[in-house]
């Protein structure tokens, strides 16, 4: 009888292990349509005394289960344009998750199109070699579009 119990036990706790990884898995490998929906975002421009435009940043706070650090490089593509970026990155320990930060600062070239773009993609990479590629979604880009036309 004995034996028994310790046998759903352990069939109880593979299953719950496998259930685990699996959603790990998942979190750390989401598909979604826009960069908004994969992690949390905050675009923000300067402008001098003038108001002519100085420049922008670019933060991204991603969640995760998997140990993966952000890579200090990342690509904003503006229509057929292509603009290579370097960054900065952190990673923090929350309980089981990873905060991952990535700072970038966006030149004013990339931020001169935007505002005729119909289409803007940021692409950021993991040290795992994950790739993330994803545009803004139509509302964001209307909202970064505003901001550079003020």
């Amino acid at each position: 009888m004995l034996h028994k119990i310790f046998i759903a036990f352990g069939i109880v706790f593979i299953g719950i292990g496998a259930f685990g990884m699996f959603y790990v898995w998942n979190y750390d490998h989401r598909q979604v349509a826009t960069l908004e929906e994969y992690a949390a975002t905050d675009f923000q421009i300067s402008r001098d005394g003038k108001g002519n435009l100085e420049g922008g940043v670019l933060n991204l706070w991603d969640y995760r289960y998997d140990s993966a650090k952000l890579l200090p490089q990342a690509v904003l593509y503006v229509d057929d344009e292509e603009f290579e970026l370097p960054a900065a990155t952190r990673q923090t320990q929350l309980q089981f998750k990873h905060e991952n930060k990535l700072f970038v600062s966006l030149p004013k070239e990339s931020l001169k199109v935007v505002p005729a773009a119909k289409e803007v993609r940021f692409k950021f990479f993991y040290d795992n070699g994950q790739e993330i590629d994803l545009p803004l979604s139509p509302a964001e880009l209307q909202s970064w579009q505003k901001k550079l036309r003020w």
